[in-house]
This record gives structure tokens, C-alpha cells and sequence, in this order.
């Protein structure tokens, strides 16, 4: 399903026009098309509707998949894109609160909610280099399978559809970019994750495990934003600060080893959250804060010697 998408969908966008342009955060060099993410949208919501899975779990992803593609196609404000993201979490934790499909108190609603938006809004600012934002939600899905009882989840065959649906698409992807997924798919894994997390966790152990599946988007995205605010920067501006950019971009690594090495990380990172896991939450917290300050000393090593290297030419 995914791979007629991913055929179609470039031959339309780029006969209508719509073309993901080089800018200033880009990473690419040539206009190429996106939106081979809704493939990944059919993959569920066909999935969802055939099994009969409640509206309140697909219909509001749905709604936010359309506006993203929307966004791809000409941009809307930032203030529409996370009011309609704070919607649609409320409307699919509340339905799965009242279901009895949530096992943690009501009262972590709010929480949850900033948690689900800000993933989302991580995983999308993390979709910049090819098969960056495609193998680290195939490494992360099959993490929440094999470690997580995603399938004791309404949510097991959906998800299993997009990891197929992924698994489409990649092709189109990597190594050489001829289809990006655009916001349609970023946000709509971003958001289906943390979702995934919220209700699969039943303690803060659970939680902390789980959410550590996506470690190197939390900690690349956390770094860079400190790296930003130090220097004065807004966060708004577009800029190519992340680690990932800076190896594709300053360093000429080529993408799909930046890729793989991502992913690497996350599965190493996967287990040993998964092992300190069996002794509870501080041991996961101690795995996450070590592997988070070994991230922050890389990135600012690697840019210091970029520095030096370059003044010194």
C-alpha cells in the first residue's frame, strides 16, 4: 500500500508544483517531493477501520495527518499546528481514559499531553537527512513490540501496519532522497509513539523505558535547543544546529551513515534502559542521564574541533 503511494505521490506533487525547496535548514540540494508520509496515514487508518478500532484512537490522527499535509502543501501558522496537535491528544487520551484503555490517574492527563506534543513536534524538527526519521520510528515501533506488550494494545495491527508501511517507503528514501515523508508522516509518527507510550506505561519505570526508545531524537533535540538559547538564537528561526546536521552538512558524512549510527545508538540505548529497567525508575533515569551528558560532550566536542580545524586553515 505504501509503495503505490510512494509512486503517486511524487508524479502529482511534482506535477502540481509542490516541491520541497533547499532553504536554510535544509539538508538536500535539489527540489524533490514530499509527502510520502501518507502512505503511512492509509496504512493505519485502513488497518483501524478493518478491525474495528474505536474513531477515537484513528479519527483525530486522521484529522491531524490531513492538516499536515495541508502544512506541506502551502504553510500554516505555528499557532494552528499545536492547537489542533493539543486537540487531537486530548481527544485520543480522553477517549482511552474513558475506555479504560489508560491505566495511569486522569489527573496525568496534562502532562501527557505536553508529553504527545512535544514529541511530535521533536520527531518533526529530527526529519531533516534521508531515512533519519523512517528507520528511527521502525527501531522505535519494534522496540514498544518486543519490550513494551504493544501487542495487548488496540493499537498492535495499526502499528504493525506502518512499520510494513515504513518498510515501503525507505526505498524511496535511502540512500538517495527521490520522496521525503514531509510533515504528514514526521508529525503523524511523532505523535503515534508518544501515544503508544502513554498507553502501553503503566508506572513511571514503564514510562521512562519506553519514551528512552526514542533517546537519540529527545537528546539531539535538547542540546541543540540549549546550544541555540546559549548563543541568543530564536527558537523559531530556521537553522541547521542538530548533531545530525552538522555531521551531513560541516562534516560531509554521508546520510545513511549518519542514519545508521542514530540507530545504533537507539538500540543500544534500548537495552540498557530495558536491563536497569528490572531494578526501577532511577537506575533507567541514571542509564538516560549518563547517555545524555556522553550525547552534550560529543556535540560540543565535535564543533570545538570543527572550529579549531577550520581556523586553522
Amino acid at each position: 500500500m505504501s509503495i503505490p503511494c510512494c509512486i503517486l505521490v511524487p508524479r502529482y506533487l511534482t506535477r502540481a508544483g509542490f516541491l520541497d525547496l533547499p532553504g536554510e535548514r535544509s539538508s538536500h540540494v535539489r527540489p524533490t517531493p514530499k509527502g510520502g508520509g501518507v502512505g503511512l496515514v492509509v496504512a493505519f487508518v485502513w488497518v483501524a477501520v478493518v478491525i474495528g478500532l474505536p474513531l477515537f484512537f484513528w479519527l483525530p490522527l486522521l484529522a491531524l495527518a490531513i492538516l499536515s499535509f495541508v502544512n506541506d502543501l502551502r504553510s500554516l501558522s505555528a499557532g494552528v499546528r499545536l492547537a489542533a496537535q493539543f486537540m487531537a491528544a486530548l481527544l485520543v487520551l480522553g477517549g482511552a481514559l474513558w475506555a479504560g484503555h489508560i491505566s495511569w490517574p486522569a489527573f496525568l492527563i496534562l502532562p501527557a499531553l505536553f508529553f504527545v506534543v512535544a514529541t511530535t513536534n521533536c520527531y518533526n524538527f529530527m526529519d531533516g537527512i534521508n531515512g533519519l526519521a523512517g528507520i528511527t520510528a521502525v527501531v522505535a515501533f519494534a522496540c514498544l513490540l518486543v519490550f513494551g506488550g504493544a501487542a495487548e494494545t488496540p493499537l498492535f495491527y495499526p502499528i504493525v501496519a506502518v512499520m510494513g508501511a515504513l518498510l515501503g517507503f525507505l526505498p524511496f528514501n535511502l540512500p538517495r532522497a527521490r520522496l521525503f515523508m514531509g510533515d504528514v508522516g514526521s508529525i503523524f509518527l511523532g505523535f503515534l509513539f508518544a501515544l503508544s507510550v502513554c498507553l502501553l506505561a503503566g508506572s513511571w519505570t514503564e514510562f521512562l523505558v519506553f519514551a528512552s526508545f526514542l533517546f537519540p531524537f529527545y537528546a539531539d533535540e535538547a542540546v541543540t535547543v540549549v546550544e541555540r538559547l546559549w548563543r541568543g538564537e530564536s527558537l523559531l528561526a530556521p537553522h541547521r544546529r542538530h548533531l545530525y546536521q552538522f555531521l551531513a552538512n560541516e562534516r560531509g558524512v554521508a546520510h545513511w551513515k549518519v542514519t545508521a549510527l542514530y540507530a545504533v545508538i537507539q538500540i543500544f540505548v534500548a537495552l540498557l534502559v530495558v536491563a536497569a529497567g528490572r531494578h526501577g525508575a532511577w537506575h533507567v533515569l541514571g542509564i538516560d542521564a549518563a547517555a545524555f551528558g556522553l550525547w552534550a560532550w560529543t556535540h560540543y566536542s565535535l564543533k570545538r574541533r570543527y572550529v579549531v580545524d577550520q581556523g586553522a586553515r
